[in-house]
């Protein structure tokens, strides 16, 4: 019972971490979220395309289990359908010109996905290094960490790659 007790004080902990940092990124005015009309429409797009591909995401991870049988934890599969539909949602809205506001700069989102990066795939090396990722052959809870790292990393390579392939104006900048 004390390992659930300390995944559940792990997880609180690690969620209140992350809406403090989302917090003090919109005080900071980082996070500037106002968005012209052709923006939200291609948000709505792209939150279409993220929601089905959880939709989709969540039934193969449940197929896949009954037919292939238990191969990873529960939390862990969940949070490889949440990603995914993030990806999805996120290189959609990068694609469209619809992921930061008019007022935000790039450059300052691009450091905090390479942190979140970072850090993330840093814990999977350390769990991956330390007996504790996989048990019995099913992915464990500690895949978490890297699944996030990866997912992180796809949309900043995405970001990255169309901020230097898109026509800019030198005074915006």
């Amino acid at each position: 019972m004390n390992y659930h007790f300390g995944m559940l004080i792990g997880l609180t902990l690690g969620m209140a971490a992350g809406f403090a940092v989302v917090a003090l990124l919109v005080k900071k005015k980082v996070l500037d979220m106002h968005f012209d009309e052709r923006q939200e429409l291609a948000r709505g797009k792209a939150f279409q395309y993220g929601f089905f591909t959880l939709l989709i995401a969540a039934y193969v991870y449940g197929l896949s289990d009954v037919l292939l049988g238990r191969w990873c934890d529960v939390l862990t599969g969940v949070t490889l359908c949440i990603a995914l539909a993030i990806c999805v949602f996120a290189i959609t809205c990068i694609l469209k010109d619809a992921y930061l506001s008019l007022r935000e700069k790039p450059r300052t989102i691009m450091t905090f996905f390479a942190l979140l990066s970072i850090i993330n795939l840093g814990f999977g090396v350390m769990y991956h290094i330390s007996p504790g990722l996989t048990e019995n052959g099913v992915l464990t809870f500690r895949a978490v960490n890297p699944i996030i790292g990866f997912a992180t990393l796809i949309i900043l390579v995405v970001y990255v790659v169309n901020y230097l392939l898109s026509p800019r104006d030198e005074e915006a900048e």
